[in-house]
């Protein structure tokens, strides 16, 4: 699917609901002289994995951090379900933030607090969500069971007692998972989750982040990657930006079939093609 077609949605998307979750229209956004965005269309569905592609300083972070409503777009907005951001305030923004769980590069782990306390860190912070829609805290033994189920659902079952440093960086990922997920998030946000990680790792969180989604359903996720063996593993979908918009959106498939030289170049990992290296 060309760019073009990717905002086929748009008009029912500004109006109403629709079946993607996260939902960006023309999307542009500059630092100094350096266009970084340059109207960026893309629809994230409900329920699966989007991994949006592309080389580094291709704009993929910035993408990221407006999903989050952590940067405002010069021009364009950004739908999370029916809320525009561009359109809320300080409070109802912070809101919406709680709606994600995030998966960071590095982990980004406290070193100062073992396994458990590092994924019961949201939840003393903030708690959960109540049936209301608000904030509700959470009675210990509340979140000893969850913090354990977490653990156990990312393979670290009576791990809890370890010391950051004693994790392999497998280990962190994964313990980074339990926490994103600690809350029930209706979005999971991974940014290059399998940096740093060698071959065999690589594999193991593809399919740890993989059955993640299988086993909640009711997620949606937006992977944030230049890992093209990690991408085909896990996408339901994937979008590659490039020049600053959206080169092409589709399936796995399309992107084995497409005869795009700029999407071919990247997707074979090739030095020679239009895409200056």
């Amino acid at each position: 699917m060309r760019a073009s077609d990717v905002a086929g949605s748009a008009e029912e998307g500004a109006t109403g609901s629709t079946a993607a979750g996260i939902r960006l229209r023309g999307l542009k956004k500059a630092f100094g002289s350096q266009q970084v965005l340059d109207g960026v269309d893309l629809d994230v569905p409900r329920g699966q994995i989007t991994v949006v592609i592309g080389r580094s300083g291709t704009g993929k972070s910035v993408l990221l951090k407006h999903v989050m409503g952590l940067l405002r777009p010069d021009a364009g907005t950004v739908f999370v379900g029916d809320d525009d951001l561009s359109k809320l305030g300080a409070g109802a923004l912070r809101a919406v933030r709680f709606r994600f769980g995030m998966v960071f590069q590095n982990a980004a782990l406290f070193d100062s607090m073992d396994v458990y306390e590092n994924v019961a860190f949201p939840l003393r912070e903030h708690g959960t969500t109540g049936a209301n829609g608000r904030a509700r805290k959470m009675r210990e033994g509340e979140i000893r069971e969850r913090v354990e189920r977490m653990l156990g659902s990312v393979g670290l079952a009576g791990a809890g007692h370890k010391a950051v440093s004693e994790l392999s960086g497998g280990m962190r990922k994964r313990v980074g998972l339990a926490r994103a997920l600690v809350r029930d998030p209706e979005f999971l946000l991974y940014d290059e989750p399998t940096t740093g990680l060698d071959p065999i790792m690589t594999a193991q969180i593809d399919n740890l982040i993989r059955s993640t989604q299988d086993a909640n359903p009711g997620i949606t996720s937006l992977v944030i990657s230049h890992d093209m063996h990690a991408t085909f593993r896990i996408a339901d979908h994937i979008a590659m930006l490039y020049q600053g918009r959206v080169r092409l959106y589709g399936d796995a498939e399309s992107f084995h079939a497409t005869d795009d030289p700029v999407v071919r170049q990247f997707v074979e990992g090739r030095l020679d093609g239009p895409i200056e290296v």
